[in-house]
C-alpha cells in the first residue's frame, strides 16, 4: 500500500465518486501497478515544508485499475509522475431483482 498526503476536499471528492484519478509521484524506489492499493490521508502543509499527516485524520483507500507513466518528473520529489485511476467510490448500484417475482406477504388467518 502506498500513502499520499491530501486535503479534506480531495478525500470528500474521492469518497463521493467525483474523483477517480490523480497524478502522483512514484514512491521512491517503488512502483505502482493496477491492483495496488493507495491510501489518500489527510495532511497539512506549510510553505517550504513537506506535508505532515494528521494523526487520527480522515483517509480513503482505493484499489488501482490503471497506472500511466506521464514521462515527466515531479519537481518537488524528483520522482517520475504517473496518472493513477480507480473505480469511482460512493456509487450506489441497486441489487438486481427479478421483476416477475414479487414478494408476497402472508397474513395471519383468524379462526372464528
Amino acid at each position: 500500500m502506498h500513502t499520499y498526503p491530501v486535503d479534506e476536499r480531495i478525500i470528500a471528492e474521492v469518497e463521493r465518486g467525483r474523483s477517480y484519478e490523480a497524478v502522483v509521484p512514484l514512491p521512491p524506489g517503488g512502483s505502482l501497478l493496477a491492483g495496488d492499493t493507495v491510501l489518500f490521508a489527510l495532511s497539512v502543509s506549510r510553505p517550504g515544508q513537506l506535508p505532515c499527516y494528521v494523526k487520527g485524520g480522515d483517509s480513503v483507500l482505493v484499489l488501482l485499475t490503471g497506472v500511466t507513466d506521464l514521462g515527466a518528473i515531479d519537481p518537488a520529489t524528483g520522482q517520475p509522475l504517473v496518472r493513477i485511476a480507480w473505480e469511482p467510490l460512493g456509487q450506489y448500484v441497486p441489487p438486481v431483482t427479478d421483476p416477475g417475482r414479487g414478494v408476497k406477504s402472508r397474513r395471519s388467518q383468524r379462526m372464528t
